[in-house]
């Protein structure tokens, strides 16, 4: 997956070490609340913004991946964190949006 994911990963999006995928994981399983899309479904950390807080992640159940805006807090709204869903397709689409426009 790294490899695909690295023939579009340009500023501010950066791959992540597995140390730091597994910090992020952690972090993400304490916001979640009850009612967000992603409780209780494995996630994996595969990238990060340089510039923000979101990350994205890859969910195997779901065979998407996730781009989620990290509060560090724990969340009680299925609203937060923000997180939007994408294919492959459209995940690449939306990082090299976000790298034209940074």
């Amino acid at each position: 997956m790294r490899e695909v994911l690295k023939s579009f990963m340009n500023d501010p999006w950066w791959l992540i070490s597995k140390r730091m995928s597994e910090s992020l994981n952690k972090e993400l399983e304490k916001e979640l609340s009850l009612k967000h899309i992603l409780y209780g479904k494995e996630a994996v950390a595969v990238a990060r913004r340089e510039d923000n807080d979101d990350v994205i992640f890859w969910i195997k159940y779901l065979n998407k991946f996730a781009v989620v805006h990290l509060t560090y807090s724990k969340e009680t709204s299925s609203e937060y964190p923000i997180t939007s869903l994408f294919t492959l397709r459209e995940l690449e689409k939306y990082c090299k949006d976000v790298s034209k426009s940074h």
